[in-house]
């Protein structure tokens, strides 16, 4: 089976931690997210792989070298001078996709246990060119609704109502089953997106189909949610937790937390943790810091006394003694020219992005 990651995109909503790496190689609980996706999908059937590369491709490749990473499917990547969107990418790699029957195609910024042998055979059956995987609706994600006999009915538009009185909502989760044959219809110069484009086409015709999955499904696109993703799986049971990703740093009690340590991770005995939290590789905690339901990304530097809660620690950043925060993302400032949004502040050559007022999904 071959599948197709997308991973071109800029990563607009994990700013500013993008600035320096692509939203795909973001460590969650220790490990870059486009390995454990692609860990899920060589345990679910693919042998073959595609990503499509623009923003910092070197990034991406430092990671996964030339496609022949241990453990995991073979990968090609297919790289775009210009963003192509989530259509035009497809189309561009077509040539790779082609020959092996129904194309996974998935985002490279969620995690989940998504049954996807179930999934396919949900696919097969409905004899549609495109199946999409669904989940059950949330607050700030597109709302997707479904006939009885699972056909798409409407895709983030108006549509008239069945006649239900406690109609079901629906977020898409960013993996779909498509046929070949759907690579033809997308637009054949420049960008073009999937769902404006090609599905809701297909929703008139009826011709798109659906999966609902019931299980785990989190997307890491954004501070907040990357926050609360890492937090919500050290929250698993270690079975759940071992259908979703089967590759991450060690997890065990630290203080008053349930955390996940890297390797050469370090913290002084003072050092104080609750909640849930990570540290990753070769990070340290210095005496007396405080710890609570945050993230601190490989080689960072809390320094002493700092008292962290609800924040992200970008990679190799440096806390001053005494540093304190609160739902805020540090990242190390890469470009003290670039403008700033409002959300986003410079203090002592790092970037500090406050989630108040950030985008929910």
């Amino acid at each position: 089976m071959k599948a197709m990651l997308l991973a071109a995109g800029a990563g607009r909503r994990m700013f500013p931690f993008t600035l320096l790496r692509p939203k795909p190689a973001i460590p969650v609980l220790g490990r870059p997210l486009l390995v454990q996706i692609l860990h899920w999908l060589g345990r679910k059937g693919a042998d073959q792989v595609v990503l499509n590369l623009h923003h910092l491709p070197d990034g991406i490749k430092a990671i996964l070298g030339d496609g022949e990473y241990p453990g995991l499917p073979e990968v090609h990547y297919s790289h775009e001078e210009e963003i192509l969107g989530t259509a035009g990418g497809i189309r561009h790699a077509g040539e790779m996709l082609r020959g092996d029957g129904p194309i996974v195609i998935c985002n490279s910024d969620f995690l989940s246990d998504i049954d996807l042998a179930a999934a396919l055979a949900s696919h097969l059956r409905s004899g549609q060119l495109a199946t999409l995987v669904l989940a059950a609706g949330r607050p700030g994600y597109t709302v997707v609704r479904r006939t009885g006999d699972g056909l798409v009915r409407s895709l983030g538009s108006a549509s008239k109502s069945d006649g239900s009185q406690a109609e079901k909502e629906y977020l898409f989760t960013g993996c779909h089953i498509i046929e070949e044959e759907l690579i033809d219809r997308i637009p054949p110069d420049g960008p073009s997106d999937i769902v404006r484009d090609v599905y809701r086409p297909l929703i008139e015709e009826g011709r798109l189909s659906s999966f609902v999955h019931p299980g785990f499904w989190w997307e890491f696109g954004s501070p907040e949610l990357y926050l609360d993703g890492c937090l919500r799986l050290l929250g698993e049971t270690a079975a759940s937790l071992n259908r979703i990703s089967t590759d991450h740093d060690t997890i065990r009690r630290l203080d008053q937390a349930c955390a996940a340590v890297g390797p050469g991770a370090g913290f002084h005995e003072s050092a104080r943790f609750s909640g849930r939290a990570t540290l990753g590789y070769s990070s340290y905690v210095s005496e007396g810091a405080r710890i609570e339901d945050s993230v601190v990304m490989p080689e960072a530097w809390i320094g002493p006394k700092c008292d962290l809660k609800r924040s992200v620690i970008g990679q190799g950043v440096e806390l001053p003694a005494g540093f304190a925060c609160q739902d805020v993302m540090a990242c190390q400032d890469a470009d003290p020219t670039l403008e700033l949004s409002s959300s986003t502040r410079r203090e002592g050559g790092m970037l500090l992005y406050s989630f108040t007022g950030s985008d929910p999904g």
